[in-house]
């Protein structure tokens, strides 16, 4: 027998020998499994009978969002998309943005999601990652399904796609610590980032910095920060896009400080102290848009009393930090008026989803096909959905 065959074999006896003094099995030593002992065969939460994923945000494989709608008669079947950034394109054209959400839940379906969700007839996705699965091999499986369910029936490679992360912005410091994951989206292949529980005007330029990379291009204004993307993003990013990477260092800026940018980067001001400084903080150049957070808003006006079983709707909306809450939620409308800040939220209370449009809604959640059909009508759609 060859030495060193020998030496191999005493060396599995030995170990084994060891790990059984150690109180393994000699089976288990030798890796072999006993009858009857459960043995991992590479599953995952979609295999099992009790998978949650219908309970994420994203209403996992539930939610059917295949159009069941004609599209309104303005639509113009001749259409030709002139930007990547389909919300900046609609955005241009004074147009209103619904989105679709998805919650990844964890298990390995979001390639097959991202496919799926391709054509929907939202014009934008929301990847929610500030309390789903934070999981950037998960959204870059998912931005590759986009691509392969795609193109969107406006022509477009994918729907525009904006990353809520778990990067609040409190402060500087813990967002110079955080922003690394509005890089990370973006390498993804997303077209922007959803700021959380933004309360600093710092925060919010840090995270625009982190959106940016480290040059501005002839008849952008530089900013106070220089951009922290870093060189090497960019390649998987434009494979998304399918453009060069020379294509997309030319358009990888933000909208609308750079006219020709294509990143949207938002912030949400969803706390009492956020309402102290929103005209702070939606005066800073590279934001897109904002929204109120109007639930966590509520949480943190009202406190216990926002979620206490033992009272009615109309007992909470008659409390006075009701009034002060929805007094905030206008505050912050209007200083992302003021700013030329797109407007992810309602009206003014009481107003009519036109009379919204009037005030200045430009983006926000589906909900129900009809109503988004309503605001296309209303506004006279010409891009296929």
């Amino acid at each position: 027998m060859d030495f060193r065959k020998r030496a191999f074999l005493k060396g599995g006896a030995l170990l084994g020998a060891g790990l059984t003094a150690v109180g393994f099995s000699k089976e288990e030593a030798l890796g072999q499994v006993p009858a009857g002992v459960y043995k991992a065969k590479g599953g995952s939460m979609l295999d099992g009978p009790n998978y949650i994923g219908t309970a994420s945000k994203g209403y996992g494989f539930r939610a059917n969002w295949a159009r069941s709608l004609p599209m309104v008669p303005t639509v113009d079947p001749a259409y030709k998309p002139r930007r990547i950034n389909k919300a900046i394109e609609l955005w241009e054209d004074n147009q209103v943005v619904a989105y679709a959400e998805f919650g990844a839940s964890g298990a390995p379906d979001t390639y097959e999601e991202g496919k799926r969700m391709a054509k929907t007839w939202c014009d934008a996705i929301n990847y929610e990652m500030e309390n789903d699965s934070f999981s950037f091999d998960g959204l870059r499986n998912f931005m590759q399904g986009l691509v392969d369910g795609g193109p969107t029936p406006s022509g477009h490679r994918t729907p525009m796609v904006f990353v809520t992360i778990p990067a609040w912005g409190y402060d500087g410091p813990s967002m110079r610590a955080n922003v690394w994951q509005v890089a990370q989206s973006l390498a993804a292949g997303a077209h922007g980032v959803l700021i959380c529980e933004t309360e600093s005007a710092e925060a919010t330029q840090i995270a625009v910095a982190g959106a940016r990379y480290k040059w501005t291009w002839p008849g952008v204004k530089q900013l106070p920060l220089e951009g922290c993307r870093g060189a090497g993003s960019q390649a998987f990013a434009a494979h998304i896009w399918g453009i060069t990477t020379a294509e997309y260092n030319r358009v990888a800026d933000v909208w609308p400080h750079n006219p020709k940018g294509e990143i949207t980067m938002g912030v949400k001001l969803e706390n009492r102290r956020s309402v102290q400084v929103c005209e702070e903080v939606l005066s800073v150049p590279g934001l897109a848009f904002a929204e109120p957070g109007p639930s966590d808003n509520m949480l943190s006006h009202l406190g216990w009393d926002a979620v206490r079983p033992d009272i009615t709707p109309a007992q909470r909306q008659a409390l006075p930090a009701y009034k002060q809450y929805q007094d905030n939620l206008e505050r912050i409308r209007l200083a992302a008026k003021a700013n030329g800040v797109k407007w992810l939220g309602n009206g003014p209370p009481g107003a009519t989803p036109e009379q919204e449009i009037d005030q200045g809604r430009r983006i926000g959640p589906a909900g129900p096909e009809a109503r988004v059909q309503a605001d296309r009508l209303y506004t006279k759609r010409k891009m296929p959905y």
